[in-house]
């Protein structure tokens, strides 16, 4: 994300603070067999780069499922969503049943101080591949939820009901892959609501953080200074003054191939 993507990977960033935009994607035409093993190598040529969310994703389909493929480079956004959670939600166009594929789930026990990246010149000498990996270790089901958030559908990652979702690293890289059943896969179970030649509204989504708790934390633990540096999120001061930063926010009009 090779292709022009791969020119670029060095600079992808997930946009966790307001962004967002619409944007018409065709889905390419399933040519060769996707092996979802959370790298990019199906997906050369194949992924679109957005700028100003500096993330890239792409979408293949063929009559029974939708692949999806999403990527960045930066280390603390992705260590950020990969302990947030990450919903992907579905809205056909034809009416059907909006659908949210949760994961990763949101991690209840993460420490506010670690997802600022309290001790960032550290967190830089780690491993990138090992801190994936350490924050996927109990990340072993995936959910469905409707438009409320109700949970209709639990499953564990490696069931045999038509989703295959994997999260790798490559080339220090994080790599999101995922295979949905669709309208036609009667051998799935729960296939969302879409058919090839259709459009879908498709929003990729994080969970959010509580950005008061943060300071009130990082303040009782005498850790994180405040002051200075703090982006789209800063007061007048330098200082954390938002309760809550927006999450990743991508919403994209999906039309498949038929």
């Amino acid at each position: 994300m090779k292709t022009k993507i791969i020119g670029f990977a060095i600079l992808f960033v997930f946009g966790f603070f307001g962004c967002s935009s619409t944007e018409i994607i065709q889905s390419n035409l399933l040519q060769n067999s996707i092996v979802v093993d959370g790298n990019q190598d199906d997906w050369n040529g194949k992924l679109k780069y957005f700028e100003e969310e500096n993330i890239a994703v792409g979408f293949q389909n063929d009559d029974k499922n939708l692949y999806i493929c999403l990527a960045t480079a930066n280390k603390a956004n992705s260590m950020k969503m990969l302990s947030m959670g990450l919903t992907i939600w579905f809205q056909p166009e034809n009416g059907g049943l909006k659908v949210g594929l949760q994961y990763p789930k949101q991690r209840t026990k993460t420490s506010p101080r670690n997802l600022m990246g309290k001790n960032r010149a550290q967190n830089e000498e780690n491993d990138f591949d090992v801190s994936v990996k350490t924050l996927m270790q109990n990340q072993n089901e995936f959910s469905l939820i409707n438009e409320d958030e109700e949970m209709i559908f639990v499953s564990p990652i490696n069931s045999n009901n038509g989703y295959e979702i994997k999260i790798g690293t490559q080339n220090q890289q994080f790599v999101y892959e995922a295979k949905i059943p669709i309208g036609n896969n009667s051998l799935a179970t729960m296939p969302i609501d879409i058919y090839p030649n259709e459009m879908v509204t498709i929003l990729l989504e994080s969970g959010k953080i509580d950005m008061e708790s943060v300071r009130r934390n990082s303040e009782t633990e005498g850790g994180m200074q405040t002051g200075g540096g703090q982006g789209r999120g800063s007061g007048k001061g330098g200082g954390i003054n938002r309760p809550e930063a927006s999450s990743l926010d991508l919403e994209l009009e999906v039309k498949l191939a038929d």
